[in-house]
């Protein structure tokens, strides 16, 4: 059972998140036509560093996102009611 999502929260997620993603993109972009100058000089070894720092941190940042998604899908508390012992409710309570 998914989580009901708080709408006023979503709306804000969505106008930050956008924000910030963009000024990394725009980050990630800027680096591209270094690649191309001749007034760089580089190794592989250089190449390497640098993107595995930027997947490493990438997938730290997905890992938070998920850990979080996945708290507030078992944030459900279970009650148990006489009138209806087939059956265990989960209610959900805010994280």
């Amino acid at each position: 059972m998914e989580k009901e999502v708080n709408e006023e929260k979503r709306a804000k997620f969505i106008e930050y998140a956008g924000k910030r993603v963009n000024n990394v993109l725009h980050d990630i972009q800027i680096l591209e036509p270094m690649a191309r100058s001749n007034s760089y000089d580089f190794k592989k070894q250089d190449i390497d560093q640098m993107f595995n720092a930027m997947e490493e941190t990438l997938n730290e940042a997905r890992e938070e996102f998920y850990k979080k998604f996945e708290e507030k899908q078992k944030a459900t508390k279970k009650v148990f009611s006489f009138g209806n012992t087939a059956e265990i409710e989960n209610t959900e309570i805010e994280v």
